[in-house]
C-alpha cells in the first residue's frame, strides 16, 4: 500500500493544537481558518490518492441462459439501464470490494455476489479480472474473492477497529449507484451498534454517505487503512440519510482468516442465552449502566454447563473484557480461540464476591439448537427441534399462554432460537407464541411438524405469532 504523507497530518495537528491554546475570546483570522481547511483536504486528498486503487468495483453479470431464464432482476436494474442505455441489462448485481493481499484477494459483502452469474472485479486504472475463487459467509454477510491476477495488485492494511474512537474522521470508498471510485468523508458517530435483523452485533456507525452500490467497500482512516467494511444503511427512503454501518475491521479479518484457511468459519459458542441487564437492576447490584449481562437457562452439556454458569449469573467479563450487552458477548465468544481456556467473571445471586469460572468453548455444530437444562419442559416427547429453521419448540401450557397472552391451544412456544438461522434472521425469539407456519395453524407439535414438513429453503417462510401479547408476522426469506 502506497504510504500516506504525513505532512498534511502533521499540519492539522499543529494547527489545532495552536488553536486550542487561544483564549475564549481570540478570533481566527480568516487566513487561518482558511489553512485549517487547506490541510483537512490535503490529508483527504493524500488517504484518496493513495486508497483508490485498491478499492474495486464488483459486477455480477448473468453467467448462462440458465440463470437469465429465471428472470430475476437486481434490485437497481431499472437505474442501470437508465445509466446505461441498456447496454448492460445483463448486470444482476454491482458492488464495491477491497484488495487486501497483493495475490489478489478481494474481501467484500455477501450479499455482493450471492445472485447467481458470473463475477468481475474492475481496478480503478480500468483493469478488470475473473474470479477463481469465492468463499463466503452470509451470517456476517462478508465474503472472500481471489482474482484471475497473475501479478501484484495494490492492497490496503487493517486497522485495529478496536482502538477507533468516536468523532474520528473516516473516508468511504465504492461504487455508488455504479459511479466509480467514489470518496465520501464523514466521522465515526459510534460503535457497538446492533441491527434488528443481524445476529452481530458489534457494527461501527458512520456519517460518511454510504448508498447502494458502496456495500463491500472499505471504510478507513486518515492513514489509508481500513477501519471496516461498509454493509449497510438506516433509511426510510432507501438513500443516504446521514446513518450508515460498517462491520469492523477486526471482525471482518478474522471472518476472512477464516474463510482463506478453512473455506468455512467456525464460531465458538457458551451456550448461556444472554439477556441485557435493565437500569434497576443494574443499579440494584451496584453496577453501572451497560455493564454485564443476565444469562438465561443454560443449554444442556454445553460449555456454559460444564464450566457451572447458571441461570440469573451476570457476567461482567469475558477475558477481563467488559462485556455490556448480548450482541458484543457473543462475538468475543464466537471469534474466541476454542484450544485456549477462557475466563468468565460472574455476580452470583447469594455470593458476596465476583465468581471466575474457566470455561472452554466448543465449534458450534451446523443447525444447532440449543436445549435448555431445564428437564420439564423437554422431557421425551414434549419438545421438538427444528434444525433447518433453527427453532426449539415445547407446547403451551395454561400458565405460559397465560404469561404469554395467547389462547390456551392456540400455538406452541419458541423455547430457543438459534442464532443465525432463518427463523432468528426473520425475527423470531425465545418466548413467542407460534401460531401459524406459512398459514398453517400449528396448535400441537404434531401439527407443526406437518406444517414443517413441505418448508423447501429456496422459498420464503411465514411465521405468525405472538410477541409481549401482540399478533405480529413474520417472514424469512429464501436461504441462499
Amino acid at each position: 500500500m502506497k504510504r500516506i504523507p504525513l505532512f498534511p497530518l502533521l499540519l492539522i495537528g499543529a494547527l489545532l493544537t495552536a488553536l486550542s491554546g487561544r483564549s475564549a475570546a481570540a478570533e481566527t483570522s480568516p487566513a487561518e481558518g482558511a489553512e485549517i481547511v487547506r490541510a483537512m483536504s490535503e490529508a483527504f486528498q493524500a488517504t484518496s490518492r493513495a486508497v483508490i486503487p485498491s478499492v474495486v468495483k464488483i459486477v455480477v453479470r448473468r453467467g448462462s441462459a440458465e440463470s437469465a431464464a429465471k428472470g430475476k432482476l437486481d434490485l437497481f436494474g431499472d437505474f442501470f439501464s437508465d445509466f446505461t442505455g441498456g447496454k448492460d441489462r445483463d448486470v444482476r448485481s454491482v458492488g464495491s470490494g477491497v484488495l487486501v493481499s497483493p495475490s489478489g484477494i478481494v474481501l467484500t459483502n455477501h450479499h455482493v455476489i450471492e445472485d447467481e452469474g458470473t463475477i468481475t472485479a474492475e481496478l480503478y486504472d480500468g483493469r478488470r479480472f475473473g474470479v477463481t475463487s469465492v468463499k463466503k459467509d452470509s451470517l456476517s454477510d462478508l465474503a472472500v474473492l481471489t482474482l484471475d491476477a497473475g501479478q501484484e495488485l495494490p492492497y490496503l492494511e487493517f486497522a485495529d477497529s478496536d482502538a477507533v474512537e468516536i468523532g474520528d474522521w473516516v473516508l468511504a470508498i465504492g461504487t455508488p449507484f455504479m459511479l466509480e471510485s467514489s470518496v465520501s468523508a464523514g466521522i465515526i458517530s459510534a460503535k457497538k451498534r446492533s441491527l434488528h435483523d443481524k445476529e452481530w452485533g458489534n457494527y461501527i456507525q458512520t456519517d460518511a454517505a454510504i448508498n447502494p452500490g458502496n456495500s463491500g467497500g472499505p471504510l478507513v482512516d486518515l492513514s489509508g487503512r481500513i477501519v471496516g467494511i461498509n454493509t449497510a444503511i438506516a433509511t426510510v427512503s432507501g438513500g443516504y440519510q446521514g446513518i450508515g454501518f460498517a462491520i469492523p475491521s477486526n471482525t471482518a479479518r478474522w471472518i476472512m482468516k477464516q474463510l482463506i484457511e478453512k473455506g468455512k468459519v467456525e464460531r465458538a459458542f457458551l451456550g448461556a442465552p444472554g439477556i441485557p441487564l435493565s437500569y434497576e437492576e443494574a443499579r440494584s447490584l451496584g453496577l453501572p449502566p451497560r455493564v454485564g449481562i443476565k444469562t438465561d437457562t443454560p443449554y444442556r452439556d454445553s460449555p456454559a454447563v460444564k464450566a457451572g454458569v447458571r441461570t440469573g449469573d451476570i457476567i461482567l467479563e469475558f477475558d477481563g473484557k467488559t462485556v455490556d450487552s448480548p450482541e458484543t458477548f457473543r462475538t468475543m465468544v464466537e471469534c474466541a480461540d476454542i484450544d485456549e481456556p477462557h475466563t468468565l467473571t460472574v455476580l452470583r445471586k447469594g455470593e458476596p464476591e465476583r465468581l471466575t469460572l474457566s470455561v472452554r468453548l466448543e465449534i458450534r455444530p451446523e443447525g444447532y439448537v440449543g436445549v435448555p437444562q431445564t428437564e420439564n419442559l423437554v422431557e421425551e416427547g414434549k419438545h421438538h427441534a427444528d434444525t433447518g429453521l433453527g427453532l426449539m419448540l415445547i407446547p403451551m401450557t395454561d400458565s405460559a399462554a397465560q404469561r404469554l397472552g395467547a389462547v390456551p391451544g392456540s400455538g406452541v412456544v419458541i423455547l430457543s432460537v438459534t442464532p443465525g438461522g432463518r427463523a432468528y434472521r426473520a425475527g423470531l425469539r425465545d418466548g413467542m407464541v407460534l401460531l401459524k407456519l406459512n398459514d398453517v395453524p400449528t396448535p400441537t407439535l404434531a401439527d407443526y411438524k406437518r406444517a414443517a414438513e413441505p418448508v423447501s429453503p429456496d422459498a420464503p417462510v411465514k411465521f405468525e405469532v405472538i410477541v409481549k401479547k401482540e399478533l405480529r408476522v413474520f417472514t424469512a426469506p429464501a436461504a441462499k
